[in-house]
C-alpha cells in the first residue's frame, strides 16, 4: 500500500514553509541578550583571487578544523576581520566555505581589499557577529532557534487566521452569488461576485467555472496532460518552456527529479504533478530550466515548481494532470509543451505545426512559424525536441538540441502546443479588469464576474491563489521573537546565556511579562470570520 495518500489537489500551507520570515536567529539573541560569538587567530595569511575586476575580487580567511566546528560559520554569516595592522577592521558576508590545506577558507566578495594588512603575523581575529551558530560553543544551535521560529509562525497564523508570508490554497471551492441569475442592477456593473475564505490576495492562480460537464479556466493558461491508459509502455520526457526561450526536461524514472511510469495511470499522473509541484511529501527534487535562471532578489536557479502549478486527478478524470502557469492569465500563454512519446496527449492547448526545410547553424527553417509562441520548445516526428529564443516568419532561430543527439537530426514536422486561458467577453480575446471578463479586489478577496460566470450551481466556482499580508508588521515581529524566547527559556535552563549583571529581573518573572505582553497584542491581529 502507498505510504502517502493524496485526495488530487494539495493543502492549503505556506508557499514555502521553510522560509523564516516573521523574526531572526539574531533578534531573539538580541532579546536575551546574547552576543556574538569569541574572536579567533586565523591559521594562514589572507589571499585573494582576482576574478573580474575588483567588484568580483573573492578574498579568503583561513581558520583552523577546530574553531570552525567550534565557533561555527556558515554562508550568508557576517564576519568582523581585524588585525594589529587595522584595528577597526571590516565586515563582509561569507559566500563559500571550503576545506584548504591552509585550513577552512570562509571567502568572501572583495572589492579592492588590501590583504596584506591581515596576515597571520599581524595578529588577524575573526569573529562570527552572529550569536547563535551551529558551533558547539554554545548548547543552543541557530538551526534549533530557526526550527522553533518556523513553529511560532505557524501559531501566529492559526491564532490570527491570517498570515504575514505567502500562503498557497490549491482548490477552494465556493458558490456564485448572482443578482437576479444574469442581470446587472443599479449601481452594479457585474452580474456576481464570489468571495473567498481569506483576504489579502496577493495573486490568482486559478479561476475554474463549472460548465456542466467540465471547468473552464479564466484565470490562467493551462494545458491538460493525458496519458496513455498503459503507462508502463511510456519512454521518454515531457519537455516544458516558461516563454523566455529555456527548457525544463521532465522524464519517466525512479529517481527524485523523474516521475515514475510503473503502476497505473492514476498513480502515475499523481507522480508527474508531485515531480512538477516540488512535492516535499514524497522527496520530489527540484527540476530547473536550461538555461538556468533566476528571479530578481534571489540568487537560486527557478524550478519547475516557481513556474508551473500541477493538479493531478481532481475534477479532470484520471490519469489526467492539469497544468496552469503562474504567471498571471493572459501572460501564461506564451508557455509550450512538448513530448517525446506520442501516447502522451496534450488537450485544452494550441497546437501549432510545421514542415522542417533546411538547418543554418543554430537556426531552422520552415514553411511558417505562425501560432509557435515566440521562445519555447517544439519536437519533431522522431522525437527529438529543441528549444530556440527567438522566430521570424519562416525560422526558428537560437536553437540548442534539448533531447536528441544534435540539431541536425531534426526534420520533418515540427509539433508544439501552447497554453490557452479561456476567456471570452470583454474584448475580442478576453481580459481581465472591470470591464472585461472578471476583476478581484485583492484587499477583501473577492471575484467579481462581468462577462465569464459558472452555471448557476452550488460549489460552481473552483479558486486557487496566494494570500498572505506584504508586509510583516513590527508588532508580528515582536510577537513571535518573545514566543520564540519564551519557548527557549523554558525548556531548559538557560541562565548561561544571559549575561551577568542583568537580571535584575528574574528569569521566571520574565516569562510572564513576555506572556502578558503577547497576550496583549496578539487579539488585535485575530481575523473575525463572519458567514450570512
Amino acid at each position: 500500500m502507498p505510504v502517502v495518500f493524496s485526495p488530487g489537489e494539495a493543502e492549503t500551507r505556506p508557499l514555502d514553509p521553510d522560509a523564516i520570515v516573521y523574526t531572526t536567529a539574531q533578534k531573539v539573541a538580541d532579546l536575551l541578550g546574547i552576543g556574538p560569538q569569541e574572536a579567533v587567530l586565523v591559521s594562514s595569511d589572507t589571499t585573494l583571487s582576482v576574478v573580474g575586476g575588483s567588484s568580483n575580487d573573492v578574498a579568503k580567511v583561513y581558520i583552523t578544523g577546530s574553531d570552525y566546528r567550534n565557533i561555527g560559520f556558515s554562508v550568508d554569516d557576517t564576519i568582523l576581520v581585524y588585525s594589529d595592522a587595522d584595528p577597526l577592521g571590516f565586515t563582509a558576508t561569507i559566500t563559500a566555505i571550503e576545506s584548504t590545506s591552509n585550513g577552512v577558507g570562509l571567502g568572501f566578495i572583495s572589492e579592492g581589499l588590501d590583504v596584506t594588512k591581515y596576515q597571520a603575523a599581524d595578529n588577524t581575529y575573526v569573529q562570527n557577529q552572529a550569536s547563535f551558530t551551529n558551533g558547539r560553543t554554545r548548547g543552543v544551535t541557530k538551526n534549533h532557534v530557526e526550527h522553533l521560529i518556523k513553529i511560532m509562525q505557524d501559531k501566529i497564523d492559526n491564532l490570527t487566521h491570517n498570515a504575514w508570508r505567502p500562503y498557497l490554497v490549491t482548490g477552494e471551492y465556493i458558490n456564485f452569488d448572482t443578482y437576479k441569475p444574469y442581470r446587472r442592477r443599479y449601481y452594479t456593473d457585474y452580474v456576481g461576485t464570489a468571495p473567498l475564505l481569506f483576504r489579502n490576495v496577493q495573486q490568482i492562480l486559478r479561476i475554474e467555472l463549472w460548465q456542466g460537464d467540465d471547468y473552464r479556466e479564466i484565470g490562467a493558461a493551462e494545458a491538460r496532460i493525458h496519458l496513455p491508459e498503459d503507462v508502463r509502455a511510456i519512454s521518454g520526457s515531457i519537455v516544458m518552456s516558461p516563454g523566455n526561450g529555456s527548457a525544463a526536461t521532465l522524464t519517466a524514472g525512479t529517481s527524485t527529479s523523474q516521475w515514475r511510469a510503473d503502476f497505473d495511470s492514476t498513480t502515475t499522473a499523481q507522480n508527474l504533478a508531485d515531480l512538477i509541484n516540488k512535492e516535499d511529501r514524497v522527496s520530489k527534487a527540484r527540476v530547473t530550466f536550461d538555461p538556468a535562471f533566476t528571479l530578481e532578489g534571489s540568487s537560486s536557479q527557478v524550478g519547475v515548481h516557481n513556474e508551473f502549478l500541477a493538479t493531478a486527478n481532481a475534477d479532470y478524470g484520471t490519469g489526467k494532470v492539469k497544468v496552469t502557469s503562474m504567471r498571471g492569465v493572459k501572460a501564461g500563454e506564451t508557455c509550450s509543451i512538448v513530448s517525446t512519446d506520442s501516447t502522451v496527449e496534450f488537450k485544452q492547448t494550441t497546437k501549432s505545426t510545421a514542415t522542417f526545410s533546411s538547418l543554418a547553424s543554430t537556426t531552422i527553417n520552415v514553411d511558417s512559424t505562425g501560432g509557435f509562441a515566440k521562445a519555447g520548445v517544439c519536437v519533431d516526428a522522431s522525437g527529438d525536441v529543441f528549444r530556440y529564443t527567438g522566430k521570424t516568419d519562416t525560422s526558428f532561430t537560437g536553437c540548442v538540441i534539448v533531447v536528441g543527439s544534435a540539431l541536425s537530426d531534426i526534420g520533418g514536422q515540427i509539433t508544439q502546443d501552447t497554453f490557452v486561458v479561456d476567456l471570452q467577453g470583454g474584448s475580442s480575446s478576453g481580459d481581465v479588469g472591470r470591464l472585461r471578463d472578471w476583476w478581484c479586489d485583492h484587499e477583501m478577496g473577492i471575484i467579481y464576474f462581468n462577462n465569464s460566470y459558472p452555471f448557476f450551481e452550488w460549489n460552481a466556482i473552483k479558486v486557487a491563489y496566494i494570500y498572505g499580508e506584504r508586509y510583516v508588521e513590527k508588532a508580528i515581529e515582536d510577537i513571535c521573537t518573545k514566543l520564540v524566547v519564551i519557548d527557549l527559556l523554558l525548556a531548559d535552563d538557560r541562565s548561561v546565556l544571559i549575561p551577568e549583571g542583568t537580571q535584575n529581573v528574574d528569569l521566571t518573572s520574565k516569562i510572564q511579562l513576555f506572556k502578558a505582553d503577547v497576550e496583549r497584542n496578539l487579539p488585535r491581529y485575530i481575523e473575525v470570520v463572519t458567514f450570512e
